[in-house]
This record gives structure tokens, C-alpha cells and sequence, in this order.
């Protein structure tokens, strides 16, 4: 079967599948017991599970499968919902997003999930126990098959724009180094004083608990030369090699933006008005929205000189036409502009991932608050906030919000509370991001 006529349906009811699965796992993470957001998981991998094994993606297939497994006993209740469940679907996660994103890109979509799908098979027979133990033993992924996830992406791209370098650094330990921890804290502070680590494998938190062999890698952001930096590690006794290159990071944003255009109907009580209007969207090429637009401003020239026609030949018909006419164009003007607006949602739902992974590796308690998520604003405008509010954010949950034992020495709660708003005011559009690190509330 020729499915390469599918292939922008694939990919367009995907994302929609995985940022479902993303959404539900937050909440799941919140509310362990609740049936109902593991069954909307379930569905979720259920679904892409079947359209990708239609499209012939088997690696995505395959994950998706043990997936559903897992989630089947959870909704079953085999067993329960532990914080190793949650880790390890979110890294399937992770790995699904950047299959998809390949194939966008025109790639073949392929990745070794072996490893996952082991620790989803360990989890299936509910010895969860035993995924420490699994985690470190698995082999290290060199720099080069570290993921990165959107936010980390645009951090990269950002840093790359005011002149910095992204170096991916493979560290090996000798076989005799007996006191790991100290070497790994030497190692990221030497890399601390010459710019900014993003991503570790193993995490900070393994690392610092000694939870795996003899090598690690990072992805490190820094102006200072690959010598420089080498030379700087190797200075640390018992490192034995430092492999430095630089990260090749494609462009990951989507080529051919779509927009969702919503119909209501009446609804019935027994109707779920949610299902209703899902079944109700269909999907529009935003370049066909602007051709229609370009149409629109023709069609407006052309009724111009009609209406200068009427005023000539003074005809009551032509003229009660004519007004008629500029009637219904203006409506289809506000309808088409309409149709152009997208909520900011579609941003700010990435970052309460985004805000949970920097929370784990930074080792801090942050609470993300999301208000005005249904505000409006034009798509064009809303594809470029994204890599601009990831770095307000960050620089939030890094350099403002305070470590949980040092909120409770000065008097706070140790959890953090971050606060992501848009709101209209006027015919303007703000979105301000506040959070309650060092002495008083800062706004951004």
C-alpha cells in the first residue's frame, strides 16, 4: 500500500497523540490512582501503536506496544503507579517525539528502543524494584545519540546565535578511580566556570550517586575552544580520556504549519461536547489560508469598482446588491482572520514537561501555574514566542528560583511556584512570567 499519501495526517494526528500522552503523564504523576487518565493514556498509545504500523514504523510500533502492556496492567491494577513508571514512559515519550520529528524531516524514523523496551517488559511483570539495578548497567549512549528535546533544541539554537559553541564531551574514568563523585564534581565545576551544561547521560543525580560505570557524556555550551576545554579536564586526576566534538543540530520546527478549524453544532446531553468538536476539526495548510487571504484582497479590489459602478449608474437593485455584497466580504474578512488565530496553548502546553525535567536534574521543587492559556494571537506570532519564553523560563527555574532547603532557611515553602500568564489588554496581547525566587515576586 502506497501510504506515502498519509504521511501529513500520520504526522499531524501523532503529535496530537503524543502531546496527549504528555499532558496525562503530568497528571498522572499528580493523581496515581486516577483510572480515567491512565485509560486516556492507553488510548493514546493504542492509537499510534496502530497508525504506526500501518505507515510501515515499526520501531514506533513496537514501543507503543509495550507501552500499551504496561498501561493495561496499571489500568487493571497489577501494581501501582511509581515514580520509576513515570520516568520510564516519559523517556518512551522522548524517544516516540524524536522518531516522529525524523520522519517529518523526511528521515526513516528508525532508533534502537531495545533498551526501553526491556525496562517497559521488566515493568509489565511488576518488578519495578529491579529498574535501578537495570539503569545502571545499561550501556552509556555516546554524545552523539543523546536526545534532545524541543526546549533543549532551542536553548542550543539561542546559545548558537550569541556566539556560543555546543560541544558534546564524552568523559572516561580510569578503571581505578575509586572516588567517582569527587571526579564528577571537579569535572562540572571546571565546566561550570567555562559555560553551561544542558544535558548529562547519565543525570546529575546518578552521577552524583556514583549509579554508573567509567563514562559519561554531557552536552556543554561554552565560547571556549575545544583545546581549552580538554585541556582544562584533563587536568583532573584520574580522568584517562575526553573526547570533544561539536553538536550538528538540525531543525527540528515543523515546515508546513497546520491550522484547526472548529465547527459547533448543538449538544445533545449525552453528547461529550470535547469528542464533539474533535469530531467536528479539520486540518487546513496555513499557505491555503493565505492563498484564500490573497483571493480575499482581489475580491475587495474588484467590489471597489463595482461599488464606483453603482454610484454611476444610480440603479436602486445594483446599489442594494452591492451593499449586500460588502456585507458578506466583511464577514468573510473577520472569519479569515479568525481562522489565523491560534491559543498560545499550543506553546505553553510544552512547558510543564519542560519545567518538571529542569526541576529532577536541578534538584529544586517548582510548581508551574498556567492562566489565560485560551488567549488568541495570530499563528505567525505564535510559532516564534516559543524559544523566547523557554529562555525567560529557564533563566527563572536556574538563577531565580531558590534551592527547597534554602526556601526554608529564609522562611519560604520549599516548593517553588512559577506563574505563566497571557491575557488580553486593549487590542495587545501580554504574556508575563513570575516567579517567587530570592526576596520577592519578579516579573519577566
Amino acid at each position: 500500500m502506497d501510504t506515502g499519501e498519509y504521511l501529513e495526517l500520520f504526522l499531524d494526528e501523532s503529535r496530537e497523540h503524543l502531546q496527549s500522552v504528555n499532558d496525562n503523564l503530568l497528571l498522572l504523576e499528580k493523581d496515581p490512582h486516577e483510572r480515567k487518565i491512565i485509560n486516556e493514556i492507553f488510548r493514546s498509545a493504542h492509537t499510534l501503536k496502530g497508525m504506526s504500523a500501518t505507515m510501515g514504523f515499526q520501531d514506533i510500533a513496537s514501543l507503543t506496544h509495550q507501552m500499551e502492556n504496561v498501561l493495561d496492567k496499571l489500568r487493571n491494577e497489577s501494581f501501582d503507579v511509581k515514580i520509576e513508571v513515570i520516568d520510564t514512559l516519559f523517556e518512551a515519550l522522548n524517544a516516540l517525539e524524536e522518531m516522529v520529528n525524523e520522519i517529518s524531516e523526511g528521515r526513516e524514523g528508525k532508533k534502537d528502543v531495545t533498551e526501553l523496551i526491556s525496562r517497559l517488559e521488566i515493568m509489565e511483570k511488576g518488578d519495578c524494584d529491579s529498574l535501578d539495578y537495570t539503569k545502571r548497567k545499561k550501556e552509556l549512549q555516546p554524545y552523539s545519540k543523546i536526545v534532545l528535546d524541543q526546549y533543549q533544541l532551542s536553548v542550543v539554537s539561542q546559545s548558537k546565535e550569541q556566539g556560543y559553541y555546543a560541544y558534546g564531551i564524552t568523559v572516561h574514568l580510569s578503571e581505578s578511580c575509586l572516588l567517582k563523585a569527587a571526579r564528577i564534581f571537579m569535572v562540572f565545576d571546571i565546566l561550570g566556570q567555562m559555560g553551561e551544561v544542558i544535558k548529562s547521560v547519565p543525570t546529575v543525580e546518578e552521577l552524583e550517586d556514583e549509579e554508573f560505570e567509567q563514562t559519561f557524556s554531557v552536552i556543554f555550551l561554552s565560547k571556549e575552544s575545544k583545546n581549552n576545554i580538554q585541556n582544562s579536564l584533563l587536568k583532573v586526576s584520574e580522568i584517562e580520556k575526553v573526547e570533544i566534538s561539536l553538536v550538528d543540530t538540525k531543525n527540528t520546527k515543523e515546515t508546513m504549519m497546520q491550522h484547526a478549524v472548529e465547527v459547533e453544532e448543538p449538544i445533545t446531553k449525552k453528547e461529550d461536547r470535547k469528542s464533539k468538536l474533535s469530531s467536528k476539526t479539520i486540518r487546513v495548510n496555513i499557505e491555503r489560508i493565505d492563498r484564500l487571504m490573497n483571493l480575499f484582497e482581489e475580491l475587495v479590489i474588484e467590489r471597489g469598482l463595482i461599488e464606483d459602478l453603482s454610484v454611476k449608474v444610480k440603479n436602486d437593485e445594483l446599489d442594494n446588491a452591492v451593499k449586500h455584497l460588502s456585507r458578506i466580504s466583511q464577514d468573510m474578512q473577520q472569519m479569515m482572520l479568525a481562522m489565523r488565530m491560534v491559543p498560545v496553548e499550543q506553546v505553553f502546553n510544552r512547558f510543564p514537561r519542560m519545567v518538571r525535567e529542569l526541576s529532577k536534574d536541578l534538584h529544586k521543587n517548582i510548581f508551574l501555574e498556567i492562566s489565560g492559556a485560551d488567549t488568541e494571537l495570530d499563528r505567525t506570532v505564535v510559532d516564534e514566542i516559543g524559544d523566547p519564553l523557554v529562555h525567560l523560563l529557564r533563566n527563572s527555574i536556574d538563577h531565580g528560583i531558590e534551592l527547597p532547603e534554602r526556601r526554608t532557611e529564609i522562611g519560604k515553602k520549599p516548593e517553588g511556584q512559577l506563574l505563566l500568564k497571557a491575557y488580553h489588554a486593549g487590542n495587545h496581547v501580554f504574556i508575563e512570567i513570575e516567579d517567587d525566587g530570592n526576596d520577592t515576586m519578579s516579573r519577566k
